[in-house]
């Protein structure tokens, strides 16, 4: 038996004699009943009933005069007065209807949801993944926009991996444009669903066992309006495809594995080579800036030629942890080769790329490095930054005027920070 309200189309007086002859069940009238399950037709009383209550699954109608209409899928059609002279029996046969069908139903979205997966495992890329269950999810509420957030454990934050929704944008933030209270309330209701009208969205986090490896977000305008119901099958349907995100998630920590230097766990010039392209596309894409500062150590042969060569790995790797330290979580440091390093900057413009070098290079000479008990050493670096598109507007092009730009101070003062000059070669520089 369900245990949803019964709807009434019959008017006061009929839903007063069911619920006389029913106590044990709850009966609906007005708007309430257009979301009931099973419902009741006085059809004397609704001749004009164009469509059946769009919720209904199971219809009970009074038809004292036969049959006026083909019989619709659902119909249980009863005189009204054998119907009134014992309600509960009908009422539990249409109440038993409604839960096979809705079991049955059930049923199949699981068949679609096992399916879909299948298909999804044989999917590689991510971006593609991400848009089959964005739509699947849009399709559900009854909604048009949305955008799916995916972590990536390079940069440590959450991008689109795909959006129909042309808000959307890359800003830099952890989560761009979720308020984290409205995610926090998603993953505390039991359901992973939070809806907010104040807020104009939808949030669904998704997760694998405890990680948080993707957040869908969709749109919700003040007049729109989401099937409740599907937003209960959402919820069975983001767990069911969330071992497929899980697989991408765990595939691309893996990647982040293979891209890290050894020594100094900084990222390697595999990672450097792609990520910089992404990062000026985005760039490009958003009329945003981006800078990368190349820092060569000063006088690292020293060290070694003093100390030894493992030293000298101590100290690449001391001089690792303090860049990083000095950094923000969306900077990527990588060690470029020998004792070269690079650290890439979204959403940087020259301005802030000299503060950022400025900073490493305070920290970098604030205290010795500590090597061994009876090892400590000084050691500094010289800096070149280069801006896309102040620079630049390719890979190569930023790399070239970079490099030139730290070599230039390493040549002549060390120990300082060089910016590459707009509309000159790169064998001219602004030392600071």
């Amino acid at each position: 038996m369900i245990e949803q309200p019964i709807g009434v189309y019959g008017g006061a007086e009929l839903i007063a004699t069911l619920r006389g002859l029913c106590p044990a069940r709850s009966f609906a009238d007005g708007a309430e009943r257009d979301r009931c399950r099973v419902a009741i037709i006085d059809i004397d009383s609704h001749s004009l009933l164009p469509e059946p209550p769009r919720k209904s699954l199971v219809r009970i109608l009074f038809d004292d005069d036969g049959a006026s209409e083909a019989r619709r899928e659902g119909d249980i059609r009863v005189p009204r007065a054998a119907f009134l002279a014992h309600p509960e029996d009908t009422l539990a046969v249409a109440a038993e209807l409604a839960s096979t069908i809705i079991h049955a139903a059930g049923l199949e979205a699981e068949v679609a949801y096992l399916t879909q997966i299948q298909e999804l495992m044989t999917i590689s890329d991510a971006a593609a993944v991400s848009e089959r269950i964005t739509r699947t999810v849009l399709d559900m509420l009854g909604l048009t926009r949305g955008a799916l957030f995916l972590h990536d454990p390079r940069i440590e934050r959450y991008v689109v991996s795909y959006s129909c929704d042309p808000k959307v944008r890359e800003t830099g933030e952890f989560l761009p444009g979720i308020p984290p209270g409205l995610l926090q309330r998603a993953l505390s209701s039991g359901t992973s669903f939070a809806a907010d009208r104040d807020a104009g969205m939808i949030v669904m986090p998704m997760q694998a066992q405890h990680d948080l490896i993707g957040v869908i977000r969709v749109t919700l305008d003040p007049d729109d309006a989401y099937d409740e119901d599907g937003a209960a099958n959402v919820t069975r349907y983001l767990r069911s495809v969330g071992s497929v995100l899980s697989n991408i998630y765990q595939l691309t920590r893996s990647r982040d594995l293979a891209m890290r230097d050894d020594l100094t766990k900084a990222y390697n010039r595999r990672f450097f080579d792609s990520y910089l392209d992404e990062e000026i596309e985005r760039a490009r894409r958003y009329a945003a800036t981006c800078s990368i500062i190349f820092l060569d150590l000063d006088d690292l042969k020293t060290v070694n030629n003093a100390h030894g060569h493992l030293a000298g790995s101590r100290t690449l790797q001391e001089v690792a942890k303090r860049i990083l330290a000095a950094v923000r979580g969306i900077d990527k440091v990588v060690r470029f080769g020998g004792d070269e390093f690079c650290i890439i900057l979204p959403q940087t413009d020259q301005e802030q790329a000299v503060a950022v070098a400025h900073r490493v290079r305070r920290a970098m000479m604030t205290a010795p490095f500590h090597l061994s008990d009876d090892i400590d050493i000084a050691i500094s670096a010289s800096f070149g930054i280069a801006t896309y598109p102040t620079h630049g507007l390719t890979k190569d092009d930023l790399i070239r005027q970079a490099d030139a730009a730290m070599y230039r101070v390493k040549s002549t003062t060390k120990d300082a920070v060089g910016v590459a000059l707009v509309g000159v070669e790169s064998s001219r520089e602004a030392i600071l």
